[in-house]
């Protein structure tokens, strides 16, 4: 009997303290907290890649204006160079 009673004890206690299902409140929850969290990386993708044709766009520029203004300076050179004569 008391054997059998502790079993039973036993029993109630394991399946009362067993794993218990999420609500679907929390679940709702989860989901949405996934779907912002991929779209969240998904923009973060995006503006990474804006950000290096930015700063790719912002290079080629430098290179430019450093073009533009070493023919500035040649140019300034052989006006000089004219009108001092």
């Amino acid at each position: 009997m008391k054997k059998t009673v502790a079993l039973l004890f036993l029993a109630v206690l394991i399946i009362g303290c067993g794993p218990k299902m999420a609500k679907q409140e929390t679940l709702d929850a989860l989901a949405e907290a996934r779907a912002a969290l991929e779209a969240a990386q998904s923009k973060l993708a995006d503006l990474q890649a804006q950000k290096d044709q930015l700063q790719a766009r912002g290079a080629e520029l430098e290179d430019m204006m450093s073009e533009l203004q070493a023919e500035i300076d040649n140019l300034q050179g052989k006006i000089d160079a004219r009108c001092a004569k």
